[in-house]
């Protein structure tokens, strides 16, 4: 029974894959895997288009998402400026101010006092990507937001004068009476 499946095992497998490929060459023709090719090909296809779509998607969600970001943050600028606390109205030129006041003391502290060792240079140098990422942000925020609002109070001004030109063109084309 041993010789039975050691003439199975090692015979068997080299039989099994030659003889499967002499029934698919007899039964499968060059036009069928032509076809097979195609159908392949169109899959393909077909999961590139799906793919480029949905990043076409999520690309266009992020826009809307940017937007509906920027919108909400000129809303609450807006808010902020219609309340009567005087602290919300005046909460970003502070904190410019009091920020570059503390980076600018820092600054001059570290490269005029004599007294600072290498460990508190160290601790200097730590501390330096934190302040420029908020020094940054402080005036984007600052200055960003108020050209937005200067853009948006010239956009509403233009608009005005657009309308007013408007009327004053359909008050012109009309016939003179009398």
């Amino acid at each position: 029974m041993a010789w039975y499946s050691r003439l199975f095992s090692a015979v068997g497998v080299d039989l099994a894959s030659t003889v499967a490929k002499v029934i698919d060459d007899v039964v499968t023709s060059d036009e069928e895997i032509a076809l097979t090719k195609n159908q392949k090909l169109k899959i393909q296809t077909a999961y590139e288009l799906k793919v480029q779509q949905l990043l076409n998607d999520l690309d266009r969600q992020q826009a809307e998402h940017e937007q509906n970001l920027e919108a909400e943050l000129t809303q609450r600028l807006k808010l902020d400026m219609k309340s009567d606390s005087v602290l919300s109205k005046n909460i970003r030129p502070m904190s410019l101010i009091f920020m570059t006041v503390v980076v600018t003391i820092l600054a001059f502290y570290s490269v005029f006092d004599s007294d600072l060792n290498k460990s508190q240079l160290a601790a200097l140098e730590t501390w330096e990507p934190f302040f420029t990422t908020i020094m940054l942000t402080i005036y984007g925020f600052y200055f960003g937001s108020r050209g937005v609002e200067k853009i948006q109070k010239i956009r509403s001004a233009g608009q005005a004068d657009v309308e007013k030109a408007r009327s004053n063109a359909t008050g012109l084309s009309q016939e003179p009476r009398g």
